[in-house]
């Protein structure tokens, strides 16, 4: 307990400075004589335009909300050639994306994050369309075009945005439909890995009160690296096992692909419609219509060849390299419909209602080994004769593979806001807000070549297969919530916030089915084959009755568990705060903001790998931030600066991967004694959060734009223990301190949080140059750098294995030219100049790391009109 009050003390006493130096900064202290440091000519403005954001749900400028907010329009993100939230990394302080094999992303703010992008979880991040919560993160990756901003929200926004938002917003707010006026915009572009992509607008103006705006837009990519057929075939001469021709691993699925077909590639269009009636001053109604597909190959990990150096695990090809038996194949759609409507009781009240319905859909084949084995001498066919066969317990193949059978998740959601309208000494928002989702998942995972041979029972079979069916029918979640707001006015300088929300949650699971058995047998083949000799099989063996495509309730896949289990939290949320504008251009602001994130559970699971079944859950998550900051205009708006300090206490944290559940008792089992794991999430008791940010725009001189942020970021782990598990057998055979007993627990304390790094720095510069023919040529160039970031709470170090990436720096740029007339651009750009791997997930293999890798360099050249 004393080392979090001093920590606590160490943090206000940083806040504390950090605000007298800015309370002193040159251009303050002359705005605190003056009613404004704009100048008192008549010039034309030429200082930085400042955003309007709906942050607090009303209309308010970015540098007067007591918030920390990055607001990205259009032209910013056009600039930095981002096209959907991946793109957003380098652009919002302490944001990191990492990529997810099931068509998702994962999004990590200020290091609260949420790796389980199943349908069992939410986002730590919560995504909105144009204030629309978005349940499912496979929402973030549509294609954002026409926008009139993207708004991101750093901290819990737990009192106006609700569930699962302890770690932010992100809100997407496309550009709305204009009245009597018809135009309209398309760009292309080609680049690298043959991409290709079209983007479209045209708003139809019919009249002073009805409009409609459509956008399509539409990207495509070969796949990263190279990929190949995996034809593996394997041999065993102490076990007679010679080379015969025929692979070893699955070819059922196996067939040859372009690269366009390839992982990692991109096949994604997006359309929207907006409908915008006004038919007067009162009233106004708006409805969306919107799809986003992926047709492409879903995403794979590569093997991480730096850190596989020197080891018997080194790569033989370059580092984007897959050898693929099973092709990908993403089918996913994303359908929205949205209706808002907002009535003016008066000049200072309005009533705002929203519905919005949501409807996803997948269907995904994916390889799961990408090719990847262990180094023969760390393998073996039958008893383990080394050292390192024994740690290992490895068949010299992985073949693993899953399958989304077909998955449907529908949500709607109502909400209804009763809030002032315009600029009162008393300002508010009241609304009441409801979730509804039903998610139904039919998902199945085959494990083709596994180790089980066992030396005291004698058996001469090796490499027996096993796999597992999940069929959720009817898991659910629901939401209640009503909220408050108000911003007082104490004085013309000094204004009051006070808000809260209370949320009643509930999830459940019914009749989910469970179908397969986790230990390997021959059951798998359905009878239509049996194992004769020490080898379980070749893919000669194997037919599309068996594992997975047998039916469910057949030898191949027994009923195992039925899990049916409801879990309930009511919770309160708040809000408090202090703003203070010395003048006109000055901003000062203090706040305390608590955030929520409901729990939930798993599937049942074999604790003991002998019939000890219990469901798998996890408890919800709280946080209480406090959060200082300063906005402001400088040096006669040729500078916009925010500054933002915070300390944020983050009470049972959850925290997803492969996780120790117990110890196997199975006597039947070779691994007999040792952990029992599973892909579940648990709770951190407590960890702390402590911060600075500073983002700025400025126009440092004619025709010159640069902009940017710096951050400071340090998390600790205050309580909290787990099981070590982590790579167990390559530290054993790498010499490295070993993993204990399967029910010791280690600590944490200390550690610091996942995607998470100290530092980071984003600077962007743009300048402008006035051709004597009438045309402009623009440059534009972004750096962005940031410290070591661990890619694990464990933060393990250890050669070969570390859970970290290293501290790196990125270039983009890309060079515009437009007419005097600005009717058309040409564009030539760049990304990752330098050509930097980069990971943003990783686990450990038998010998090696795979990870998910940021896309390398790609070049090329964009072409815009407007009609």
């Amino acid at each position: 307990m004393t080392r979090v009050n001093r920590s606590r003390a160490r943090s206000f006493l940083m806040i504390s400075s950090a605000l007298s130096v800015i309370m002193g900064m040159p251009g303050l202290a002359a705005a605190q004589d003056v009613p404004t440091d704009q100048p008192p000519s008549a010039a034309p403005d030429t200082g930085i335009q400042e955003v309007v954001i709906t942050a607090s749900k009303r209309e308010t400028k970015l540098l007067k909300t007591p918030l920390a907010v990055t607001a990205l329009t259009q032209e910013s993100l056009d600039k930095q050639g981002i096209q959907d939230i991946r793109g957003m990394a380098t652009s919002v302080p302490n944001l990191q994306m990492g990529s997810n094999g099931d068509s998702s992303t994962a999004i990590s703010m200020r290091g609260v994050t949420s790796t389980d992008t199943t349908e069992v979880a939410e986002a730590a991040v919560s995504i909105h369309q144009d204030g629309f919560y978005s349940p499912r993160p496979q929402g973030a990756l549509a294609l954002m075009y026409d926008v009139e901003r993207v708004e991101v929200l750093r901290g819990p926004q737990g009192t106006l945005f609700g569930m699962n938002s302890p770690g932010g917003v992100i809100n997407v707010i496309p550009a709305k439909p204009k009245f009597s006026t018809y135009f309209g915009h398309v760009d292309a572009g080609l680049g690298s890995y043959n991409g290709r992509e079209v983007r479209a607008m045209y708003n139809f103006g019919f009249s002073d009160t009805f409009a409609v705006r459509a956008t399509y837009t539409a990207s495509k990519h070969d796949g990263y690296g190279t990929q190949v057929q995996d034809f593996t075939d394997i041999a065993s001469p102490a076990n007679g096992i010679e080379k015969d021709g025929i692979p070893d691993v699955d070819q059922r699925y196996n067939k040859p692909v372009a690269a366009k077909d390839w992982y990692n590639n991109d096949n994604e269009w997006a359309g929207r419609l907006i409908a915008r009636w006004r038919p007067n001053d009162r009233f106004e109604m708006t409805a969306t219509v919107s799809r986003f597909a992926d047709n492409g190959a879903g995403d794979s990990d590569y093997q991480d060849c730096k850190s596989a150096e020197g080891t018997p695990a080194a790569c033989d090809h370059e580092l984007r390299y897959l050898k693929i038996n099973v092709p990908g194949y993403v089918r996913m759609t994303l359908d929205d419909y949205q209706l808002k409507t907002a009535y003016n009781i008066n000049d200072s009240m309005v009533l705002e209602y929203r519905v919005g319905f949501e409807d996803e859909r997948r269907h995904q084949l994916h390889d799961d080994d990408g090719g990847f084995y262990p180094p023969a001498e760390w393998s073996s066919i039958g008893a383990p004769q080394t050292a390192e066969q024994a740690a290992t317990l490895s068949y010299p193949v992985s073949d693993n593979s899953s399958d989304t059978q077909g998955s449907n998740y529908r949500s709607v959601t109502h909400e209804i806001q009763l809030k002032s309208n315009g600029d009162h000494r008393l300002n508010y928002v009241l609304g009441a807000f409801y979730l509804y989702e039903h998610k139904q998942i039919l998902y199945s995972q085959d494990f083709i070549e596994n180790k089980s041979y066992d030396a005291e029972s004698g058996s001469l079979i090796d490499g027996l297969p096993y796999g597992v069916v999940y069929d959720q029918r009817d898991r659910t979640t629901e939401s209640k919530a009503v909220f408050g707001q108000f911003d007082y006015k104490m004085t013309d300088t000094l204004t009051l916030t006070v808000g809260g929300r209370y949320s009643w949650d509930k999830k459940g699971d019914h009749n989910g089915y469970e179908y397969g058995d986790w230990t390997p047998s021959d059951a798998w083949y359905n009878g239509l084959y049996e194992p004769t000799s020490v080898r379980a099989h070749q893919s000669s063996d194997l037919t599309q009755n068996m594992g997975r495509n047998a039916p469910l309730g057949s030898a191949a896949n027994p009923l195992v568990y039925i899990t049916d289990s409801d879990k309930n939290w009511n919770v309160g949320t708040y809000r408090l705060g202090l703003e203070y504008n010395p003048s006109p251009n000055h901003m000062f602001y203090g706040s305390i903001a608590t955030g929520y994130k409901m729990g939930g559970m798993y599937e049942a699971a074999d604790f003991c790998n002998n019939g000890c079944v219990k469901i798998l859950e996890y408890g919800p998550e709280h946080v209480t931030n406090y959060e200082t900051g300063y906005k402001g205009k400088l040096f006669h708006n040729k500078l916009q600066l925010s500054a933002t300090l915070f300390l944020s206490d983050y009470h049972d944290m959850q925290n997803t991967g492969d996780k120790v559940i117990g110890i196997n008792t199975n006597p039947n089992s070779p691994a007999e004694g040792r952990a029992v794991t599973a892909w579940t999430t648990d709770n951190l008791p407590l960890a702390r959060i402590e911060g600075l940010e500073l983002e700025f725009d400025s126009k440092p001189w004619d025709n010159g734009e640069l902009g940017g942020y710096v951050s400071w970021l340090h998390t600790e782990v205050i309580r909290g223990t787990l099981i070590d598990e982590y790579a167990c057998a390559g530290r054993v055979i790498f010499g490295q301190t070993q993993c204990g007993a399967p029910d010791e627990q280690i600590s944490l304390k200390g550690n610091q949080l996942p995607f998470a790094p100290e530092y980071s720095l984003t600077v962007h510069y743009q300048h402008t140059l006035h051709l004597g023919n009438g045309y402009t040529v623009q440059p534009y160039v972004l750096m962005h750098w940031q410290s070591k970031m661990w890619l694990d709470v464990q933060n393990y170090d250890g050669a070969h294995l570390a859970q970290l990436q290293d501290a790196y720096t990125k270039f983009d740029g890309n060079i515009r030219i437009t007419p005097s007339n600005d009717t058309f651009y040409v564009e030539i750009y760049g990304e990752n100049l330098t050509n930097i791997a980069t990971k943003n997930f990783q686990s450990a293999g038998l010998g090696e790391l795979l990870a998910s890798y940021d896309a390398p360099r790609t070049l090329g050249v964009r072409l815009g009109f407007d009609f």
